[in-house]
């Protein structure tokens, strides 16, 4: 779903970007008013047009599983509104009501209709009959003519919440379907933001209860949330969430979340570097999705094995597991999954310098991304082709396709893929030996990782901007920015991040002939990349031992 551009909506509506926290504000405390509640309660709730109502109606019990709202629609002849609950409901009036449709009713010059005098004068007998609370949903236009008709009945009123005039499509963006829970990159920051607020106030009111059904919710706003904390750059968070949500679905037997929890869990060790434990949760969830026969399950996490093995270094295995999923994704025709096998496959002749193997892998994910319409990863394989040609020496064409991948991101609104191709771009400038060039699109990376909140992305580019000021001579400003980045990957948990700008702050030490200091950060670096067993290790460690030979 594509938000509606606000050049097409009416001059009151609010922008895309705000109409998320303008709605999610009202919305949760509507939420946890009627989570509150133990008997009757009356809530004014204040919309412009029955189409947002209706939304707003939908996204209100997506987030109380524990209730099923119940509409009640008041009707043309209907003249007390009370009996005409008891009629629809009768003896069943045991969740809230959402009371709507009061202008089929009334207009601006109904001041003296039956239904106002029943309001009035049997205001008494409605915490008798109904001992649920009562949302009476009110359009704009007719809450001066109600509240001056009704002054008695207004008084039992616990609230009075007003939504912001939306366009339907304002209000639709909430809904995290719409973003493929999450995972679509083209969700708006704003939209994404409030949606964590929700999702994090639901979980806080309804994670220690014991109802399967609420378990069942839980794990899914856990899920999302770890998702949506992910692609914001949170991923100690994230980490956190999808743990929570692997425990929640294995208590309720839903096999079948679990694996994909899991999956995701595995996702984070692997950002934050520990692929071990991160293997350890692969293959949990393969075998988890082979035991309830889940191939497109099965297959996004062979090619996760294959990643995991490719930064290892194991050529042969990660070449194994990404032909197990590309033959699963042929057999189900899971065209994603395919283009995702061979872009794997692609990036593992990149690392052994098959340069014609890798174009033409390259492009033949290209080729299927652009077939289904995935802009996002069609960005992704544009980079990793730029990046062929650099090592190719074709710098020219390498930054071309850096410039389209960046022209993608911004046309989908991909912020975190914008500020990767600006990453990346500047890296080729820098190459080029343009470093004020690649210090002005670092500094425009780093604006966008402070503004999506990826602190991975932070912490890397905080290290690059280094390395660029180091080679104009500025070793006063690069020492700034290794210092804030080997702090930013710290506090982030982003281990490896941590130990390039350690090494590269060695090398500035080194330079400065500070010898000491250079052999400490180098000590430290070399520990981080000895850990994950990274062939640079071999290079520190020499390196360390030329340094501590000098006099």
């Amino acid at each position: 779903m594509k938000s509606t551009p606000s050049s097409v909506s009416s001059q009151n509506l609010i922008s895309n970007d705000s109409a998320a926290g303008m709605i999610a504000e009202p919305l949760r405390a509507l939420r946890r008013a009627l989570t509150r509640e133990d008997g009757f309660a009356l809530y004014i709730a204040v919309v412009k047009t029955p189409s947002q109502r209706n939304e707003l109606i939908k996204l209100l019990q997506e987030a109380v599983p524990m209730f099923r709202l119940q509409v009640v629609t008041i009707r043309p002849q209907t003249t007390d509104i009370l009996d005409e609950i008891v009629q629809q409901l009768g003896e069943k009036i045991s969740d809230p009501i959402m009371l709507v449709g009061i202008e089929n009713v009334l207009s601006y010059e109904s001041t003296n209709h039956p239904i106002f005098h029943a309001l009035n004068l049997r205001r008494p007998d409605w915490p008798r009959f109904i001992k649920q609370p009562v949302v009476f949903w009110v359009p704009e236009h007719l809450l001066g003519l109600i509240s001056r008709a009704v002054p008695d009945f207004l008084d039992w009123r616990s609230d009075t919440l007003h939504f912001p005039d939306l366009d339907p499509t304002q209000v639709q963006m909430l809904y995290s379907s719409n973003w493929k829970m999450g995972m679509d990159t083209q969700m708006p920051v704003g939209a994404r933001i409030e949606r964590v607020k929700e999702l994090e106030s639901r979980i806080a009111s309804d994670e220690h209860s014991r109802d399967p059904i609420i378990i069942s919710s839980v794990a899914n706003w856990l899920n999302e949330l770890g998702v949506h904390l992910n692609l914001l750059g949170r991923i100690l968070e994230a980490h956190d969430c999808f743990k929570k949500a692997v425990s929640f679905f294995a208590l309720i037997g839903d096999k079948r979340s679990q694996s994909a929890s899991t999956d995701n869990l595995g996702d984070t060790y692997r950002f934050m570097g520990d692929l071990k434990t991160a293997m350890q949760y692969y293959e949990r969830a393969l075998e988890t999705s082979r035991e309830i026969s889940d191939k497109h399950i099965e297959g996004t996490i062979l090619g996760n094995i294959g990643v995991v093995f490719r930064e290892q270094g194991s050529t042969a295995k990660a070449i194994e597991f990404f032909e197990q999923q590309l033959r699963i994704s042929r057999e189900i025709i899971d065209r994603r999954g395919e283009a995702n096998a061979i872009e794997g496959l692609a990036l593992v002749s990149s690392d052994v310098g098959d340069w014609p193997n890798s174009l033409k892998s390259h492009n033949r994910a290209l080729q299927i991304y652009r077939e289904i319409s995935d802009r996002r990863n069609e960005g992704n394989v544009l980079n990793n082709l730029a990046i062929v040609y650099k090592n190719m020496g074709e710098m020219h064409r390498a930054l071309e396709l850096y410039e389209e991948r960046l022209k993608i991101a911004r046309e989908i609104g991909d912020r975190r893929g914008e500020g990767n191709s600006l990453g990346n771009l500047a890296n080729a400038y820098n190459r080029l030996g343009d470093s004020h060039k690649a210090i002005e699109l670092f500094e425009q990376h780093l604006n966008i990782a402070k503004e999506t909140g990826d602190r991975l992305a932070e912490g890397h580019t905080l290290g690059n901007l280094g390395i660029a000021y180091k080679n104009l001579g500025d070793m006063r400003k690069a020492a700034e920015c290794f210092e804030q980045s080997i702090k930013t990957s710290r506090e982030f948990g982003d281990r490896r991040g941590e130990a390039h700008a350690l090494w590269s702050y060695a090398l500035l030490f080194k330079s400065l002939n500070n010898r000491a200091k250079a052999i400490d950060c180098a000590e430290a670096a070399l520990k981080d990349f000895e850990y994950f067993k990274d062939p640079r290790a071999i290079l520190i460690r020499e390196e360390l031992e030329r340094w501590r030979g000098e006099k």
